[in-house]
């Protein structure tokens, strides 16, 4: 059975009796084993200027044309099968996180929805959604969309 949450107190008071290594540790294990989320996290907190960096990219909106000139780059790419064998456009490195890629580029792209001119968002939104539905030829995986974390139907209701 799952403890319950510790409040600060009882977790500082665990945190006593460690020195600044064993603290160094538990931290490293959590960085390590933790999500993307959780070391982002954590690099924050140990980077503060990186932190904001991060906090003002965030709040900046795409550059509209630059998402639908990448977006369109990797659905041709994609679609061309560049991503399943050996194309020179296309790195070995950058085959591998494809994944990474999709996610990215489907976040930009429904970040430029936001924007005031909404057509290049909505051209990238489609794009991505058209390669949603036709990704099986063009990834190495059993389920593409599963893979990348797209769900279809979320990208739809953005549109």
């Amino acid at each position: 059975m799952p403890s319950s949450r510790m409040n600060r107190d009882e977790f500082f008071a665990k945190l006593a009796p460690l020195d600044a290594e064993q603290r160094g540790k538990v931290l490293w294990n959590l960085y390590w084993r933790g999500t993307a989320a959780v070391r982002e996290r954590i690099e924050g907190e140990l980077d503060p200027p990186e932190r904001e960096r991060r906090r003002r990219d965030a709040a900046t909106p795409p550059d509209l044309a630059q998402v639908l000139a990448d977006v369109s780059r990797f659905v041709e790419l994609a679609g061309s099968g560049a991503y399943i064998a050996g194309d020179r456009r296309v790195s070995p490195a950058e085959r591998t996180k494809w994944r990474v890629t999709f996610r990215q580029l489907a976040a930009d792209a429904q970040l430029a929805l936001h924007a005031e001119d909404t057509a290049p968002g909505e051209r990238a939104m489609e794009l991505m959604i058209d390669l949603a539905r036709d990704a099986e030829g063009s990834f190495r995986s059993e389920d593409p969309l599963e893979a990348a974390r797209f769900v279809l139907s979320e990208a739809v209701s953005a549109l």
